[in-house]
């Protein structure tokens, strides 16, 4: 007969495997927002290229020099908070929150039209990064 203690050693290690699963998720939606922040970042430079080489008038706003900065800043700034998740998963999670957050707020503070360019994108990404910081504190919360 099976004893009820190596029964419950089973079940806490499947808990341990399940939550495994869902932090490597959470490692992975950071990832999936640093690849969706360099994609985002060919706009900007499709408008920086035509204004400079066609030398097609400026819309006011944003500059497109400064979008792309800041979009490929924070594309590297999650790759980087990816690798650190490995080792620190809600505090890169919560990192790469913040960032996103401020990031994309300072651009809609500047120019408001930025927020509704790919919000349902940037809804996902922020749904995916809140995911994140959840499996990140759930693994580090007391059983």
């Amino acid at each position: 007969m099976i004893s009820p203690e190596l029964l419950h050693r089973l079940r806490m290690a499947q808990r341990r495997s399940a939550e495994e699963q869902q932090l490597l998720s959470g490692r992975d939606w950071i990832l999936v927002a640093g690849l969706v922040q360099l994609l985002s970042g060919l706009h900007p430079l499709f408008v920086l290229i035509n204004q400079r080489v066609l030398g097609s008038p400026s819309r006011p706003g944003v500059a497109p020099g400064s979008q792309l900065a800041a979009e490929v800043a924070l594309a590297v700034a999650f790759v980087f908070l990816w690798l650190w998740a490995r080792y620190a998963p809600f505090r890169a999670a919560m990192t790469a929150l913040v960032a996103f957050l401020l990031v994309h707020g300072a651009l809609g503070l500047i120019e408001p039209r930025t927020l509704l360019a790919g919000a349902i994108v940037k809804s996902l990404i922020l749904v995916g990064l809140v995911h994140a910081a959840r499996t990140g504190y759930l693994r580090h919360r007391p059983l």
